[in-house]
């Protein structure tokens, strides 16, 4: 048991001493790590094929090293609604799975909040997507719960809520292991389930039965990052498909260019307030 703590030790100091995985929350790595250990009897080989799980479950997705500090003086700067979404246009282009959403911004979140914006949001993988906060016309007393794996993400989002007219928080939850004590009105699990999905079999479901939300926002990618058609919008309307059905959700489907969006009302009361 020793041995192994000590090489568990050894790993998780080696993908943080990567600059691509610094940021991501040493106890998912760790989490990670474990696992990766009982399959690999070599640290190299496990040290490596740790930075390839956690590649996949956020590095790929960033073009570049996010400028955070930038972002923010961009962001103060902007002066009026318009100002700030030409800016948060600009850097929720930086991320791809934003990115592909950028043309959609208009329709989708009058779509899946109807004629009563929520009050209360959870975003859960949330990536960049609360910059599309100015296209959501939220209550000027509107809180967003914002959660990642990656601390400099998240970071970043706490000082950039206010500046983008809502009160909020912005924390680390490796959703692996469940869903935030946290309820409210609308929930975003936006392309995450796959990612979970990769990690355990069941992790998805699992978590969106965990949720303290009334309404989830839940989606899939349609197309590989490379843009390629796998027949992966198949394969996704198959999985929620079947969810529905054991969960008695009868999903309302958004269809966007590269993403299937699925508006499930549970009508479940919350359990607890934030």
């Amino acid at each position: 048991m020793a041995d192994r703590d000590l090489q568990l030790a050894e790993l998780v100091a080696a993908v943080r001493a990567s600059a691509r995985y610094r940021a991501i929350d040493p106890q998912v790595i760790e989490r990670v790590g474990r696992a990766v250990l009982q399959r690999y009897p070599s640290l190299k080989a496990a040290i490596k094929a740790t930075k390839t799980e956690l590649h996949q479950m956020i590095g790929a997705y960033a073009d570049r090293a996010p400028l955070y500090d930038q972002w923010l003086a961009e962001l103060r700067q902007a002066m009026d609604v318009t100002a700030r979404k030409a800016v948060c246009r600009r850097l929720m282009a930086a991320h791809a799975s934003t990115r592909e959403r950028l043309p959609a911004l208009e329709q989708l979140y009058p779509a899946c909040f109807g004629d009563q914006p929520p009050q209360r949001i959870l975003d859960l993988g949330c990536g960049l997507n609360p910059l599309a906060i100015p296209w959501m016309d939220l209550p000027a007393n509107a809180y967003y719960a914002a959660y990642d794996i990656d601390t400099d993400l998240c970071s970043f989002l706490q000082a950039a809520l206010p500046l983008l007219g809502v009160q909020g928080e912005a924390g680390i939850c490796d959703l692996a292991l469940g869903a935030p004590p946290v309820a409210a009105d609308v929930a975003f699990v936006l392309k995450t389930i796959p990612l979970l999905e990769q990690q355990r079999r069941g992790a998805g479901v699992e978590l969106l039965r965990a949720i303290q939300a009334p309404r989830l926002v839940v989606s899939f990618p349609t197309r590989s990052l490379g843009g390629r058609n796998v027949g992966m919008a198949t394969t996704y309307r198959n999985y929620m498909a079947a969810v529905a059905a054991s969960e008695g959700w009868s999903p309302r489907v958004i269809e966007l260019p590269n993403e299937l969006v699925f508006v499930i009302e549970r009508h479940t009361p919350s359990r607890s307030r934030m």
